[in-house]
């Protein structure tokens, strides 16, 4: 893949990311990325939040889903109408609870296929705390491809 769709794709990621009524309803907000690679904050919110400010698993399975999936995307020309995605996998380690603070998730793709993109996603606290831990199986479809 060329610099030059990973480039494309990142301003689209980083443009697209508060367009997403979902994302934007959690607060997602992209902090950088390159080739196979995310990052993304998500702010504390109260309405994200469980019992004594404690962020929902829920929010961080949905951050970690995000971060995999856009880190896949930096692989193929997002916006493209020729490109489908979709996860179909995704497994969530809760290691620390998240309390009233923001986290970080950093995607990294492990392994790319002709279809199926494999990423290790972390999530951490402002200060560096490992919060958790999760994979990624998306899928990215070239229509054009027979």
């Amino acid at each position: 893949m060329s610099a030059d769709i990973a480039s494309q794709s990142l301003k689209r990621i980083a443009r697209g990311i508060s367009l997403i009524p979902f994302m934007r309803h959690l607060g997602m907000e992209y902090v950088n990325g390159g080739e196979g690679f995310v990052k993304l904050k998500l702010p504390y919110k109260k309405e994200n939040s469980t019992a004594a400010d404690a962020l929902h698993g829920g929010a961080i399975a949905s951050l970690i889903d995000t971060t995999g999936s856009l880190a896949a995307w930096t692989t193929a020309e997002l916006g493209d109408p020729r490109y489908f995605g979709s996860t179909v996998g995704l497994h969530v380690n809760y290691l620390s609870g998240v309390i009233g603070e923001a986290c970080y998730a950093e995607g990294r793709i492990m392994k790319r296929g002709k279809e199926l993109i494999y990423s290790d996603v972390r999530v951490t606290t402002e200060s560096g705390k490992l919060c958790a831990q999760g994979t990624v199986v998306y899928r990215i479809v070239d229509k054009g491809a027979n």
